[in-house]
């Protein structure tokens, strides 16, 4: 080996990865494997995609299949205890809302478009600002149910303080007779 030419005849100083410098100013030389490689990376990272999505697909199935088999071999009692937990009626309520934001999401716009939805969207205008209403006659209500007891136990209130004053008399005549030896 010749210690004094370190690079071989494919690799110089000036050019260690033996481009033919003569082509560099030819840009579509460079533009059409640079497109191809960004096209097969864009391929790559779409199968890649399609891949996490059929994994992410078998593990969701694979856990249904797994809840499913475990309640299958529960008693009756147990399910019971199981599906009363406070755990478990608050995971099965967290999905139950996320399923349901899902199905919205993806289904709003097309239900919207219905005719249903128009009549339906209404109907629960209506029936807001009618319990509105009705919430707010109940508060008011509610408010003057509570100013009326407020008044009445004002008045047994006072009812009570005149008869204690009346007791306080009372009791300051007997200790008064007690005090003289009446008694």
């Amino acid at each position: 080996m010749n210690q004094n030419n370190l690079f071989s005849s494919n690799f110089s100083s000036s050019n260690p990865f033996g481009m033919n410098m003569n082509n560099l100013n030819n840009t579509s030389n460079l533009d059409t494997p640079l497109l191809e490689s960004y096209a097969k990376l864009e391929a790559l990272k779409q199968h890649q995609a399609q891949m996490n999505n059929i994994g992410m697909q078998q593990q969701r199935q694979t856990v249904f299949n797994d809840i499913a088999d475990e309640l299958k071999g529960l008693t009756d009692d147990e399910l019971n205890f199981i599906v009363n937990s406070t755990e478990y009626q608050s995971l099965n309520q967290k999905y139950q809302n996320e399923f349901s934001q899902f199905l919205i999401n993806k289904f709003q716009n097309e239900y919207l478009q219905s005719g249903n939805s128009a009549r339906t969207l209404e109907e629960i205008l209506h029936i807001i600002k009618q319990k509105k209403e009705k919430y707010k006659e109940k508060f008011a209500n509610d408010i003057n149910e509570i100013k009326d007891q407020n008044k009445e136990l004002l008045s047994k209130n006072s009812e009570l303080a005149n008869s204690n004053e009346e007791l306080k008399a009372e009791l300051q005549k007997i200790q008064a007779k007690l005090s003289l030896g009446d008694l």
